[in-house]
């Protein structure tokens, strides 16, 4: 038979907590620590035992009682109902504080509480990001906020383009993306695309119940002004010789160049910063930015979804392509345009 050989390396706790947290989202990691740290401040203050996973069942609902009523941010005003649950939500307690009955004196607190904010007008979420309808895409595009004519409209575009064709995310999943990842390739038709080959993200994380997409989304050429593929070949061609076919997607823009210069971009990656506000720097100098309407980078996505709604795909459809395990999480883009609402 064969022989397999295994090595055993030293147990070190540090490696554990490592992996554990790899499992968990980087910003669901940082929300529950946030949330944590509010929790075990307040126990703090009232000289309580902050260990809620060490309490008997009987222990823990009048605590709780306590901490929804009392609870306010460092402002002086009240948390949101989300922000409430979460805070004592991840501490490993046998028993749920949200669902078992030891806790219904408690729920009802924080129900009452939940419907108190409610009348005050929160949860409402005034700020949350808007989708750019056909008419504002189109002003970024005369505007020149958009297109190959400079190093930032050129980057622009292949931020918006790759978010809206491949649906990738924030700065996460952008700012961990490499030139490898992609090719242009050549369908029966004649017609040339651009592929990508995944890795893992939010969406997407991998592990042991990792489920590929149905399929691999794909840009392809359309030919005209606006053509995804030009783009991104034009793309190529502005970066360093030695980055044309590997090193990070998103690269530093030159901005002092000399007449007749090619290349538009240095031998340095983007920042993660830069990338999380490039919806920003679309919109600047534009009638967009006085708008009342909030656009952020997740504004790009949200297009993405108003695109495919308008084309009358059905919800399990666009899932396919946004990568959405639970088709209740697109409820959040579900957001009708004023076109929709004028009808």
């Amino acid at each position: 038979g064969r022989c397999f050989r295994y090595i055993f390396l030293p147990y070190r706790n540090n490696n554990t907590v490592a992996e554990k947290n790899s499992s968990t989202n980087e910003n669901t990691v940082k929300s529950t620590a946030f949330c944590s740290s509010v929790w075990k401040k307040w126990c703090l203050e009232k000289e309580i035992a902050a260990e809620i996973e060490n309490y008997e069942p009987t222990q823990p609902n009048s605590l709780l009682e306590r901490f929804y009523a009392e609870i306010k941010n460092k402002h002086g005003e009240d948390h949101e109902q989300e922000s409430l649950t979460v805070m004592i939500k991840n501490k490993g307690y046998k028993l749920s504080i949200i669902g078992d009955r030891e806790f219904s004196s408690s729920k009802q607190v924080l129900d009452g509480k939940a419907k108190q904010l409610c009348l005050a007008g929160r949860g409402k979420r005034p700020n949350k990001a808007r989708q750019l309808s056909e008419e504002e895409e189109e002003i970024l595009w005369k505007s020149e906020k958009l297109g190959g004519k400079t190093p930032q409209s050129l980057i622009h575009t292949m931020w918006l383009l790759l978010t809206q064709q491949f649906d990738h995310r924030g700065r996460q999943e952008h700012h961990g993306m490499r030139l490898e990842d992609f090719r242009i390739m050549k369908g029966d038709d004649g017609l040339e695309f651009v592929d990508f080959v995944e890795g893992p993200t939010k969406t997407r994380p991998g592990g042991l119940n990792a489920k590929p997409r149905q399929f691999q989304p794909k840009m392809f050429q359309t030919g005209g002004g606006i053509c995804p593929v030009a783009f991104f070949r034009q793309y190529i061609n502005c970066r360093p010789r030695n980055l044309r076919a590997s090193g990070p997607f998103y690269l530093s823009i030159k901005y002092y160049s000399g007449p007749g210069d090619e290349i538009w971009y240095k031998f340095q990656p983007m920042g993660e910063n830069k990338i999380n506000t490039m919806m920003k720097n679309i919109i600047s100098q534009t009638t967009l930015k006085s708008s009342e309407k909030r656009f952020t980078n997740h504004s790009a996505r949200k297009t993405l979804v108003s695109m495919m709604k308008k084309a009358n795909l059905e919800w399990s459809s666009i899932a396919k392509v946004t990568g959405h395990r639970n088709i209740q999480s697109l409820d959040d883009y579900d957001e009708a345009d004023e076109d929709e609402q004028r009808q």
